[in-house]
């Protein structure tokens, strides 16, 4: 009778978890439709670091754009003139207007070269706003080759009311220029008032290419890995200032042809792109996912891997078959109801996306290792646990607020935290470790067990740290990951490559030949830490799906790769050499 319960658990799991997978792609289609149209990426140049380069070559503004145009640039950024402007103008010369006000030079070069213009509105004192915004008004209605707008400066037009420049742009039918990164006063409430009515832009500025010392070949990697990896559509292409690469107008338009066809080889078209989102009627706007039904069904996928991944948690953690029919009916019907309460409550449904990914990430790391005697099956059963509850997640968020990254996933530190704790609690639990937890912690502790646990802590923190801190990376990581993503495109994540799968696969080879038995655990834990990594590349909702599950793909090979290596290692020349080593000194 037990087995057969058992057998029938495992049936009932193995439904459930195909019908989440179905589910989760029917409401993942309208995304992957709209990621196949939003193909089309602008290289944009600056008119006021373009115009130096025309003037050393002898050309006017026209023929130099006209040139550039032909190396792949494909419209122009245009910025008012403000006060500082004038005043670093006239202290180089007197290039500029010599007044604050549109730089209509700019604006007609572009119009004469048919390129299209990203303008820029530059900020103005509150006692001037009324007449700032008719200025900006006169200015969108006289150059009809204006396509996008974004304020410049530190701070936004009307901030903190951004309210009349919202308006004047749907006024316009115009989008507003989405900027990565962006620490403008008023930018976020301005993207959320033109709402979705945005195109994304990826900028490096002159000081942080000084100050990070950028090579050329590096920025244009960054520029490509923000059009490829994040949906990024505007991307500014500077000049180098003084000397060296990309300074003057030949040089400059080599570069942007080598970006040019860098873009086109990732399968990406040159042209002006446009706000998707506006069009995409696969997405009713203004009402979330739709009517009360169809968010039903986009929330439904998630929650049904919350119940399957926390019921199976309790399964193994107090040994007893969790799903029987019974069981059956309250999961099932625990799904539907969890997932109206969340398509009515957004704080509830970023709750739920944020405890679905730990508690899918620790059962995949479980499933992984619920073996006796571990084979690499066991590794494929743990990925595709992760994929299917990475899928289903990706079905719950993939609207274009999250996509447009108005709203972000709020459990990345949260899934890198607590899949490891609740499997060294099952493992403390159910013996896998010798040792309970009141054992562990009623005996003194060993120096090796010292040594481990504070490696572990410390290994934890800088995950921790390192996580959306790219400016933590070591050198020869970052050349490690540009030869990656050369090589393979969609760049396998670190933690998945060099720690996720390198440890399941070492505590898979201790397990075979009864190795190590009270240091397993820090491999078991680093396991936890691999499949974390997997459901976090499904929370990042900008990057297109298809490149994720490339991603994934590689990182499970390489990973694979990597581990066997690993145990190679230790079983052909660190365990050969122990041996000799304690035989000599005994």
């Amino acid at each position: 009778m037990g087995e057969r319960k058992f057998y029938e658990s495992r049936v009932v799991r193995g439904l459930m978890l195909f019908f989440t997978l179905f589910v989760a792609c029917c409401c993942l289609w309208p995304r992957l439709k709209l990621e196949a149209v939003n193909k089309t990426v602008a290289i944009v140049a600056d008119y006021r670091e373009a115009l130096p380069l025309a003037e050393e070559a002898g050309l006017s503004p026209k023929a130099a754009l006209e040139f550039l145009k032909g190396k792949g640039i494909s419209g122009l950024m245009v910025r008012d003139y403000s006060a500082e402007d004038v005043q670093k103008d006239a202290a180089a010369g007197g290039r500029g207007p010599g007044r604050t006000g549109p730089d209509r030079q700019g604006l007609d070069a572009a119009a004469e070269a048919g390129l299209s213009v990203f303008y820029r509105v530059a900020p103005a004192p509150a006692w001037r706003l009324k007449e700032a915004l008719e200025t900006a008004r006169g200015v969108l209605a006289e150059y009809p080759n204006i396509a996008v707008v974004a304020p410049s400066g530190d701070v936004v037009l009307g901030y903190p009311d951004v309210t009349p420049l919202a308006s004047l742009l749907k006024e316009r039918g115009l989008p507003a220029a989405q900027l990565e990164f962006s620490r403008q006063l008023g930018a976020a409430q301005l993207d959320a008032l033109v709402f979705p009515q945005l195109i994304p832009l990826h900028s490096v500025t002159n000081e942080e290419l000084f100050a990070r010392r950028i090579s050329r070949s590096a920025l244009r990697e960054r520029l490509v890995r923000a059009a490829v990896e994040r949906s990024v559509r505007l991307l500014i292409l500077r000049p180098a200032i003084s000397g060296g690469v990309g300074s003057t107008l030949n040089s400059f338009g080599a570069e942007a042809e080598l970006l040019a066809n860098d873009l086109r080889a990732h399968g990406l078209r040159l042209g002006w792109p446009k706000a998707v989102f506006a069009d995409f009627t696969d997405y009713p706007q203004g009402s979330g996912y739709g009517s009360p039904y169809t968010r039903l069904w986009f929330f439904l996928p998630c929650s049904m891997i919350f119940f399957l991944s926390v019921f199976r948690y309790l399964e193994r953690m107090t040994g007893k078959t969790a799903f029987g029919t019974r069981e059956s009916a309250v999961a099932a019907l625990g799904s539907f109801l969890l997932a109206a309460l969340a398509s009515a409550f957004e704080p509830l449904a970023r709750q739920l996306g944020a405890f679905s990914a730990v508690f899918v990430a620790t059962e995949a790391a479980l499933t992984a290792m619920d073996n006796d005697s571990p084979n690499h099956r066991s590794l494929l059963w743990g990925f595709l646990y992760a994929s299917v509850g990475g899928l289903a997640i990706a079905a719950l968020f993939s609207e274009p607020s999250y996509m447009l990254r108005l709203n972000t996933f709020s459990g990345v530190k949260l899934t890198l935290v607590l899949p490891p704790l609740l499997v060294l609690l099952h493992d403390t639990r159910r013996r896998v470790h010798p040792e309970s937890l009141s054992e562990f912690l009623s005996r003194p502790p060993l120096w090796g067990e010292l040594f481990l646990g504070g490696a572990l802590l410390a290994g934890l923190a800088l995950v921790l740290f390192r996580s959306d801190n790219v400016s933590f990376i070591p050198g020869v990581e970052l050349q490690i990951r540009n030869a990656l993503e050369r090589f393979l495109v969609a760049r396998p994540r670190s933690k998945e490559v060099f720690i996720g799968y390198p440890c399941l696969l070492l505590w898979a080879f201790a397990v075979r030949a009864g190795l190590w038995a009270r240091c397993r655990e820090v491999l078991r834990v680093g396991a936890a830490v691999g499949f974390s990594s997997v459901i976090n590349s499904f929370c990042h909702y900008h990057t297109p799906l298809l490149f994720i599950l490339l991603r994934e793909f590689h990182g499970l090979w390489t990973g694979a790769l990597l581990g066997v290596a690993a145990v190679a290692a230790v079983k052909y020349a660190a365990l050969p050499l122990w041996r000799k080593a304690r035989f000599l000194t005994e």
